[in-house]
């Protein structure tokens, strides 16, 4: 007897052995137990996800000796003929060689006539929108009023290609591609069956391979038993599937994150030398980042991710430091290698340019972090206060900025750096979220702190309240201007009038009002501030190199120098 391949050997006898496709199976065993039964179904999606198995099982159902039954016999003349493909009364057309409007004109006559053996005539036409135009035409009348034994059931890939007139005539069911564990976990079901030693990351190996489609995850596995002779690896499938291991891309990735340019070329040469596919390596690399981008943000779904347990607990360590911006950046660089390649670059300069770029990026820092301030950490942008350019900043941190406020300089102190007098304001370099009292008298002073402490309540409102400029203080009033350029800010801020006021008054520990003050207040505006400060403003730069490069990318423009607690 001749070899009978994996796929045909182990193709679907009843509804509970279609995979993955539930929500049809049960839909078709209720119309079945309810006498419900249509005369034209669509079966369409991917390849391989049971479509034309799904046909037969329904064919067998209805023409069972013992049914119409949901659960047909198998042991039945009806069952046995139409699994074997011979009955007289089921016929299986494939419309890509038989597409015209002649093969259509013989179905139509041949309707007419009784089963010859069975209790309805069924029509099993796969890829059906390959029929032409003339085809549908000449089926749409006899779609639309078939005789009463007679049962048409359709099958595609691209239901869009189907006329509109044929679509509204049959009940459609979609199809959806199977999910990676439970198509490593048939290979796994099958193998053992076949008496094999497949080992679980190889059955994920053929899962991820097959792209969702039963027939060819087995036919992977068909092919794997003729290479392996008995025990299929890791190490096999991979070669045979032309894969990139898991264990590869673990180390790939960590390489790019450590910013280890040579070690990353060092593993796309090895991967090179061997023979692989540059486009594999590409293709796996973008699915593993994205991957690494849902871990990032809560996924956990062993199912959904297409890794095991001790794969995600291990992804969850390698990006442990790196933020979701981080990641879509080196989806981006991917994306741009796929560009240059079709631009005509040759690929393996393509994807080392792209390595390359992904282990020299840099950690993202949010535009909003470096506008909240720059002068507390020389060394860190981001963890600085709010930018400005004004009077020259201690490059010292101030551990209590209240006592050096009050603090005066000792005349035989020797220190480089001592503590700015009042004349000469230092910046605050750690913003004092603790509430009142604070007198109204001296807001100039902590109105910084206060910042702080709305920015931890909600970030929307200090983004906005940060480009006000205090005005007068009248009694237990606060009146903030807005520049003419900044009067967005203060259309956003209307709405959060009363939130501030009660900030203001829990900050205070009094009782205080907000006003908003038409046009800007020049009493602390920065447009008026002399351009003798523009030797310190650069004296600041200097000594904030990060600072400096940010300020040269925009190519910024010293307009003042304004300190945080100014």
């Amino acid at each position: 007897m001749s070899y009978l391949a994996l796929a045909r050997q182990y193709r679907p006898d009843d509804f509970s052995k279609i995979l993955a496709q539930n929500h049809i199976t049960r839909t078709l065993a209720n119309a079945i137990s309810t006498g419900r039964i249509s005369h034209a179904y669509l079966f369409c999606g991917p390849r391989g996800t049971g479509k034309t198995s799904t046909a037969r099982v329904l064919a067998k159902s209805l023409n069972c000796e013992k049914g119409p039954t949901s659960t047909p016999c198998g042991e039945c003349v009806n069952c046995k003929e139409i699994k074997a493909g011979i009955s007289p009364d089921v016929f299986e057309i494939d419309a890509a060689s038989n597409r015209g409007i002649d093969d259509i004109r013989e179905l139509r006559e041949n309707v007419r006539y009784a089963p010859a053996a069975s209790r309805s005539k069924i029509y099993i036409i796969d890829e059906v929108h390959r029929l032409t135009n003339e085809a549908f035409d000449a089926l749409l009348k006899t779609l639309e009023e078939p005789p009463p034994h007679v049962i048409f059931m359709f099958a595609t890939t691209e239901p869009q290609k189907l006329p509109a007139t044929i679509l509204s005539r049959t009940q459609r069911f979609d199809f959806k591609r199977v999910p990676v564990s439970s198509l490593a976990e048939t290979v796994t079901n099958v193998a053992q069956k076949e008496g094999l030693d497949l080992e679980a990351k190889a059955a994920l190996l053929i899962g991820r391979k097959a792209d969702g489609s039963l027939r060819d995850a087995l036919s992977l596995l068909d092919q794997l038993i003729s290479f392996s002779e008995g025990k299929i690896t890791v190490e096999s499938t991979a070669e045979i599937l032309g894969l990139v291991k898991t264990e590869f891309l673990f180390e790939m990735t960590t390489a790019v994150i450590e910013h280890d340019t040579a070690r990353v070329l060092e593993l796309f040469n090895i991967y090179f030398s061997e023979g692989s596919d540059i486009d594999q390596l590409a293709s796996e690399l973008m699915s593993f980042i994205s991957k690494l981008l849902m871990i990032k943000n809560g996924i956990r779904e062993t199912a959904l991710l297409e890794m095991d347990s001790k794969e995600i607990e291990k992804a969850e360590s390698v990006i442990a430091d790196t933020d979701t911006s981080d990641l879509l950046r080196m989806m981006k660089v991917m994306g741009d290698f796929v560009a240059n390649k079709k631009a005509g670059v040759d690929p393996v300069v393509a994807m080392e340019v792209a390595l390359t770029s992904l282990a020299g990026l840099d950690k993202t820092i949010e535009i909003s972090q470096l506008l909240a301030g720059v002068g507390q950490n020389p060394g860190n942008p981001a963890k600085a206060g709010r930018i400005t350019y004004g009077k020259k900043a201690n490059p010292r941190p101030v551990t209590n900025p209240a006592k050096a406020r009050s603090a005066k300089p000792s005349p035989g102190n020797d220190n480089p750096n001592p503590v700015k007098s009042k004349a000469e304001p230092s910046v605050n370099h750690q913003v004092e979220l603790s509430t009142g009292p604070h007198e109204l008298t001296e807001i100039e002073k902590w109105w910084p702190n206060f910042l702080g402490f709305v920015k931890a309540k909600r970030q929307l409102v200090w983004s906005n309240l940060q480009h006000a400029v205090i005005g007068e203080v009248d009694d237990n009033l606060v009146k903030l201007g807005f520049s003419e350029i900044n009067n967005g800010n203060k259309m956003m801020l209307v709405k959060e009038k009363k939130f501030i006021a009660e900030q203001l008054s829990e900050f205070c520990g009094n009782d205080t009002e907000v006003a908003f003050v038409k046009g800007s207040i020049e009493k602390n505006s920065t447009a008026n501030i002399n351009d003798s400060n523009q030797g310190s403003a650069e004296e600041f730069l200097e000594s904030h190199p990060k600072v400096k490069k940010i300020h040269d990318l925009i190519d910024g423009k010293v307009i003042g120098y304004k300190g945080n607690n100014k």
